[in-house]
């Protein structure tokens, strides 16, 4: 699986912000399609406010110093951002992902150590205080690279991030909670119920996202997710933009493994 990591996309990307967005993905208990992990974001949020999204955020000052120590393996731009999306996701759901085994992270009382780790977090204390104070040790590698979205700022939001996606495997009946401050509610849907309430105007999600559970509802699970980002290298994707009339329109390169789908700007 190669990484994106070209030094010509320093220039390019300067003006956007780092970020990190974890697509964990669980057996369905009926065994048909796995189950995704979304948010869904408060309305007060100046990003996405109100709209379904995949746990995630910008990359914080934090994640520089413990993936130096805990991922040296990966280029560092690749490391902070795994960490981010592991941190993230564990402060907005509860769901730890990206750990190394441990007694504390999957046996009996995982669940009891897990929680009281995630209230101290919200309560200020730093993630790799955290983890030292567990002896847990971060595996990187259990997250596999799947996009890298940089839409121009305008396009779809106000602002404009380099955000890398990835997906992971979560655990069978593996719960999840909001953080009630920048989500409102945090829940597991299948990929394809998820894009028909977004048809049907129950849900509403920003274009990246849309497009991402398009391209997941393709395949039955994790096993598809893991092949597919392993049969189209990640780059960055600039979203292609087409005027008809009054109206703006913008889809997704070929080469991504993006079904052919196209979202309304203007």
């Amino acid at each position: 699986m190669e990484l994106d990591d070209r030094p010509d996309l320093a220039d390019r990307l300067k003006d956007a912000i780092p970020a990190a967005t974890l697509i964990a993905m669980r057996p369905a208990p009926d065994g048909g399609p796995d189950e995704i992990l979304v948010v869904e974001r408060a309305e007060k949020l100046a990003f996405a406010g109100g709209m379904i999204a995949f746990p995630g955020g910008r990359v914080e000052a934090q994640d520089h110093a413990l993936a130096a120590s805990a991922v040296p393996s990966l280029p560092p731009a690749e490391a902070v951002a795994r960490i981010a999306a592991i941190r993230e996701t564990f402060e907005e759901t509860g769901l730890l992902c990206g750990l190394a085994g441990s007694d504390e992270t999957t046996g009996p009382a995982a669940c009891d150590h897990i929680a009281a780790a995630r209230r101290e977090m919200l309560d200020g204390t730093p993630f790799d205080a955290l983890l030292a104070d567990r002896g847990w040790a971060i595996d990187a590698h259990a997250l596999l690279p799947f996009a890298r979205w940089c839409p121009p700022a305008g396009i779809t939001l106000a602002r404009r991030f380099d955000a890398r996606f990835y997906v992971v495997r979560a655990l069978a009946g593996a719960e999840v909670s909001p953080d009630r401050t920048e989500n409102a509610a945090a829940f597991w849907a299948r990929a394809s119920t998820l894009v028909g309430d977004n048809d049907a105007g129950r849900i509403k999600m920003v274009g990246p996202t849309r497009a991402t559970l398009m391209r997941l509802a393709m395949g039955h699970g994790f096993a598809d997710a893991k092949a597919s980002a392993e049969q189209f290298p990640v780059r960055e994707i600039l979203p292609v933009v087409r005027h008809e009339g009054s109206e703006s329109w913008t889809g997704v390169p070929a080469g991504h493994g993006y079904p052919d789908v196209d979202f309304r700007i203007r």
